[in-house]
């Protein structure tokens, strides 16, 4: 990366960022220094400032845990919009956290818990929830292989999904930086999304509601997984791409 193909925005806040670490509005350089050579490094902005803002909440980002992006944000949208909670709500692939915590934040009332198959990820998703002093369950599981309660209605997933072959083709902020373990999907990717299916199914889950984050390309694959399902629903993100399922059992 050349320091031209920087824009100015992200240069100004990383003399922010600079400014903060040494505690002066003036005597920053030799912090500005590191931080830039980390930018010219393909690190992430986001893991260089720390935090990130998500739908109403803050959260705290490193290569523990994905950036959440804007699709994901766009989902809590169409969750509130779409579903009413009651009972029980599972994030699987939780994360940073994001999605379990802004459940509690608009379910208060529904016991909320957020599993993850990384404890690199776990960690800061406890972070995160003692930050914003949300109240969330959080707990190892390989999807639900560790997972004991029913009292469900509400899964949502936001899982692995990006075919194996892709990864390479990944801009290096992505491959070099970010958890492969939450971006490979498999050889089709969707072997962790089907796997998660039959577990629903197999464990005999019902009177729920399944919210699924796709590849805009593996739309009518993802359909074909729940051709048992009742009200399937596929839903666009704001570029207009296939990128959300519902459907209930």
């Amino acid at each position: 990366m050349n320091i031209r193909n920087i824009p100015e925005y992200e240069l100004a806040r990383l003399r922010e960022k600079a400014k903060e670490i040494n505690g002066s509005p003036t005597d920053y350089e030799n912090e500005y220094s590191t931080l830039l050579t980390r930018r010219l490094n393909h690190e992430p902005l986001q893991y260089i400032e720390e935090y990130v803002p998500f739908y109403t909440i803050q959260l705290k980002v490193d290569q523990r845990c994905l950036i959440p992006r804007p699709e994901t944000e766009y989902l809590i949208e169409l969750i509130k919009e779409n579903t009413e909670p009651s009972k029980g709500i599972l994030d699987i692939g939780t994360g940073s956290g994001c999605i379990a915590l802004m459940m509690k934040v608009l379910f208060p009332n529904v016991e909320v818990s957020g599993i993850d198959i990384s404890q690199e990820a776990l960690s800061i998703a406890i972070e995160n929830a003692q930050l914003n002093s949300v109240p969330v369950n959080f707990y190892q599981s390989d999807l639900l292989e560790n997972v004991k309660t029913k009292n469900v209605d509400l899964i949502i997933a936001n899982l692995p999904y990006i075919p194996q072959d892709n990864l390479d083709g990944l801009d290096k902020e992505v491959i070099d930086y970010e958890p492969l373990i939450a971006l490979n999907g498999g050889v089709d990717g969707l072997d962790i999304i089907s796997r998660l299916i039959q577990q629903i199914e197999s464990n005999d889950l019902t009177n729920l509601t399944l919210c699924l984050e796709i590849d805009s390309t593996k739309s009518k694959q993802t359909l074909d997984l729940l051709a048992d399902w009742k009200d399937v629903k596929l839903l666009k993100d704001l570029a207009e791409k296939d990128r959300y399922v519902f459907a209930t059992r």
